[in-house]
């Protein structure tokens, strides 16, 4: 058993392995997601399926775009923030 290093919660089995382009994109999300986060922490299966799902059945077609989006995403949220106190 062991505590997956992107979401925290703890699992049984084994960590998923990066082996592809794909998964590199896969990799450079959950870096931005969790900048502290390194490929030898591992991942717990569950983390690797979402996201994978989120590069798999994104409209962007690619993890730059959705890098950017997220970007874009969280600047949106803080000028709302500003505009709601």
């Amino acid at each position: 058993m062991y505590t997956c290093s992107a979401c925290q919660q703890k699992v049984e089995g084994g960590l998923v392995e990066f082996k592809d382009h794909t998964e590199q994109h896969i990799i450079d999300l959950i870096k931005h997601d969790h900048p502290h986060w390194q490929e030898a922490d591992g991942l717990c299966p569950k983390c690797y399926e979402y996201y994978k799902a989120e590069i798999t059945g994104s409209v962007f077609k690619d993890a730059t775009c959705v890098i950017r989006r997220r970007k874009i995403d969280k600047f949106i949220e803080k000028v709302k923030g500003v505009f709601r106190k």
